[in-house]
């Protein structure tokens, strides 16, 4: 079996994870500043708390997200950005034995009513990938609660 076919297999039998939750406020320039640091662009609930969620994500790195929990390869969001327009970005590897290839993901998000200005249940779903067995289309769903100590919580739906 090659490397790519294994990694394909293990990561379509893996379920959906989440790892090592840490975020981080991003440095922004003055072109990111529209697209990303504001809500008030977003398709999201009109609500004040929804929109106090959004501002928080919008501000928020997430860091080693892991998408799969599967045995044999092993697949990370080094970096994983929820964006303005109501788009996503995910930069990260897929890992097989000693062989490690990085790779980009992005699609589409939508938000729920927020439970808390912390806590609200996201959707996005996967538009392009050159990620070792993971193709486009799929979709993830998970509550993300952002800590004030800086981590990130995902129970995934």
């Amino acid at each position: 079996m090659t490397r790519t076919a294994f990694a394909a297999l293990a990561l379509s039998l893996a379920a959906p994870a989440f790892a090592g939750r840490k975020k981080k406020n991003k440095d922004k320039d003055d072109s990111d500043a529209g697209s990303e640091s504001s809500a008030s662009n977003l398709d999201i609930p009109s609500d004040g708390t929804s929109k106090k969620f959004a501002d928080l994500l919008l501000k928020t790195t997430i860091a080693n997200f892991l998408p799969t929990d599967g045995d044999g390869a092993k697949f990370v969001y080094s970096t994983l950005n929820f964006l303005g327009d109501n788009t996503w970005k995910a930069e990260g590897y897929v890992e097989i034995m000693d062989e490690r290839m990085e790779c980009t993901e992005s699609g589409t998000w939508t938000m729920d009513a927020a439970e808390s200005d912390r806590t609200a249940t996201l959707s996005w779903s996967l538009a392009k990938t050159d990620c070792a067995g993971r193709e486009s289309g799929k979709e993830a769903r998970a509550v993300l609660t952002i800590n004030k100590d800086g981590s990130v919580d995902a129970a995934f739906r």
